[in-house]
């Protein structure tokens, strides 16, 4: 046996070795419960006329959505931008049928609190995560 990189070259074998292996491994985890498996990336912003006050960034992937991420103009923080922002995209999310939105946050960063204030649980510590920094993995079901 030899393990080496994908290249190019290997495109037509891995496509025809996938085609035979995933429906497989799908029956053995889902059943006949299949999810929806798709990925879609959607961006929302908050503005006042031109000007952008915040952005959320969404990917869908199989009925769950995660917030990457949500970011709020310094100088307008804490007048409820943020809330409108992930409440809004909640109810969109609702409309295409995804479950559970989730996210990663730095533990010591201030945006925890303001996740849960707006329902979404702790799940889990990441430790020693991005750039050596202690994350938070929350989800909220919808």
């Amino acid at each position: 046996m030899e393990i080496k990189e994908y290249t190019i070259s290997d495109l037509e074998s891995l496509e025809i070795f996938k085609s035979a292996v995933w429906p497989v491994a799908d029956m053995e985890h889902y059943g006949d419960k299949m999810p929806d498996f798709y990925k879609k990336e959607i961006t929302y912003l908050a503005k006042e006329g031109d000007t952008i006050l915040g952005y959320v960034t969404i990917i869908i992937d199989s009925g769950i959505a995660q917030i990457e991420p949500l970011m709020v103009a310094v100088d307008t923080q804490g007048q409820g931008i943020g809330t409108k922002l992930i409440s809004y995209i909640e109810q969109e999310l609702k409309k295409m049928n995804v479950h559970k939105v989730w996210l990663e946050t730095g533990a010591t960063w201030k945006s925890c609190p303001f996740y849960i204030k707006n329902g979404y649980t702790e799940r889990c510590i990441l430790p020693n995560h991005i750039a050596n920094q202690d994350f938070i993995l929350f989800d909220k079901m919808l």
